[in-house]
């Protein structure tokens, strides 16, 4: 078959196609934030703050530096988005401003990477936050038995699916759910920032300000100086932000489309302001209330758990929401298997195809991952003096789970972001060949300069930091500190990446729409009576204004 690319169609957009665009410019906003604002900032500031060696200005100077960061390639996606990707997001950043290697890996990565995992470990925070709350109003919060893991995993799978299936599938379902979540994910954000101020002003504190090293020994590569430790830490503030594209990625959505960018930008401007004023809250109130102190309010800490909880979901939302319909774009480019199945089947207002090519991935993952996580993996971070807070006595396969969902979620969010920078590097470099003449916003230069730089030393300090922990191994004295807990996390997430690299290569091996359009058949394109293109003996489906064959 020879590749074949049709015109496209020069009349104006269906006027119902138009009335069925859901999302206002307000709503938008509010997915941007729905999307960042989750587990996020509440499952990371801790470590932000251990790797700042305990200095609260060094982890508030942390946020702010990477709030900067975030804030700039948001402003240089603005330009970058400027130049049309449709649903795709960054796989359409990086198709346009990045060789073919780099588009081809950015896309296997997106589809059969980070997708499916987030389905996998958002609905697992959504658990984790449910089972502290149980804790904190002194309910049972397991099932007492060696696999509760298998019975979680369970309830995370039909979490997954709902959203897939109603959010995925319509835009207006996903809007109704994104705005009743939002609204309830300020309780949790409100009560932590005013409960940290009302600590500072009632209780004795004896804050950290100057750094001290965790520990005489060196046994890590943060702990060997805090200056590595904070841009070690990027990597769980960029989780905090990680989901801030996908608005982005539903602009064919909303019924002012040119307006997406803007929405984005402000939409991560209050997200800042929110971050900075949790973090130094959540940086007071840790450690340093005493047991009576927390006894008196256990119900406040539980019902914050039990908002955080419902809040996670509006991540696991907005995901639903874009990677049906992005799933749909790499359909209709021939990027995904069998795509000429589906070709005269796709719809951008109900994609019931995204909704089949998003869920199998979600599945697999939730069914592999959490086998590999519950009996394979270790239960670092969530056990206290080798008890879990997530299992019956003497069990610990959910601590394993939740330990492992950690491992997966920090490593897609410091390749997302690499992407994403790789991406507005190229648009740099496309525009500066071009004498900057493209440029459609002034502020783009100087903006992808400062994301550039520190999302990329943050990304670099991420992929240099695993190698460093497991090299410093080879040193007798640094090993007999380390337990076995340690030992295998070090090996694992050098283990999770290289997996994370083969699997972002070996899909292209296979390049279905290569192979496809390399059968050459005979055929004959006419003009029918409407102006379309068509292929002569073969259906033809009309998918955003473009003309595509249905192969038979």
């Amino acid at each position: 078959m020879e590749r074949l690319w049709f015109k496209k169609n020069k009349h104006s957009p269906n006027v119902s196609d138009i009335k069925k665009k859901q999302i206002g410019f307000i709503s938008a906003i509010f997915i941007v934030i729905g999307s960042c604002i989750g587990s996020g900032i509440f499952l990371k500031s801790d470590s932000v703050l251990e790797n700042s060696w305990s200095s609260l200005p060094l982890a508030i100077s942390t946020w702010i530096i990477s709030a900067i960061a975030v804030i700039a390639m948001s402003l240089s996606l603005v330009e970058v988005s400027s130049k049309g990707s449709g649903n795709l997001s960054m796989i359409g950043w990086s198709k346009n401003f990045n060789n073919k290697i780099i588009y081809k890996a950015c896309k296997n990565f997106m589809f059969y990477i980070y997708t499916p995992l987030t389905f996998f470990f958002m609905p697992l925070y959504v658990i984790n936050a449910f089972q502290d709350s149980l804790g904190y109003f002194n309910v049972t919060n397991n099932f007492g038995t060696s696999c509760d893991f298998l019975i979680w995993t369970v309830i995370a799978i039909l979490i997954s699916v709902w959203f897939i299936f109603t959010s995925g599938y319509s835009s207006k379902m996903g809007n109704i759910q994104n705005w009743i979540i939002t609204s309830v994910k300020f309780f949790p954000i409100i009560a932590t920032i005013i409960l940290g101020f009302v600590v500072a002003s009632t209780q004795k504190l004896d804050i950290t300000v100057k750094p001290n090293q965790p520990s005489s020994i060196v046994t890590s590569f943060k702990s060997l100086s805090p200056g590595i430790g904070m841009f070690v830490s990027f990597g769980a503030i960029f989780f905090a932000y990680d989901g801030f594209y996908y608005s982005s990625g539903i602009q064919t959505e909303m019924k002012e489309p040119k307006k997406a960018p803007i929405a984005l930008l402000v939409g991560l401007i209050i997200t800042t302001i929110i971050y900075l004023l949790i973090a130094v809250s959540m940086s007071i109130i840790g450690g340093e209330l005493n047991e009576s102190f927390i006894n008196k309010i256990k119900w406040l800490y539980g019902l914050i758990q039990l908002t955080i909880a419902i809040g996670i979901l509006g991540i696991i939302n907005g995901m639903a929401m874009w990677a049906t319909r992005f799933s749909e774009d790499l359909i209709k480019s021939g990027e995904l298997p069998m795509f000429y199945k589906f070709l005269n089947k796709l719809n951008t207002h109900k994609p019931i195809v995204g909704v089949v090519y998003t869920i199998i991935p979600a599945i697999i993952a939730l069914i592999i991952f959490p086998l590999i996580g519950g009996f394979a993996y270790v239960p670092y971070g969530y056990t206290n003096n080798d008890v879990s807070s997530y299992d019956g006595k003497g069990y610990y396969s959910m601590a394993k789970l939740l330990a492992f969902a950690d491992l997966m979620g920090n490593w897609t969010s410091v390749i997302a972001f690499a992407f994403i920078v790789l991406a507005i590097l190229g648009c740099l470099v496309k525009g500066k060949k071009d004498g900057g003449s493209n440029f459609k916003t002034k502020y783009f230069i100087p903006s992808a300069i400062i994301a550039i730089i520190l999302v990329g030393i943050g990304t670099i300090f991420q992929f240099i930091a695993p190698f460093a922990d497991l090299f410093m191994m080879a040193s007798p004295e640094i090993l007999k500190n380390l337990d076995s807990q340690d030992i295998v996390s070090r090996a694992m997430t050098i283990v999770v990446l290289i997996i994370f690299i083969v699997m972002m290569i070996v899909p292209s091996i296979f390049d279905y729409d290569s192979k496809m359009m390399s059968k050459k058949i005979s055929v004959t394109i006419v003009t029918n009576e409407q102006g379309l293109q068509v292929v002569k003996g073969y259906k033809s489906v009309s998918y955003t204004h473009l003309t595509l064959p249905t192969i038979a």
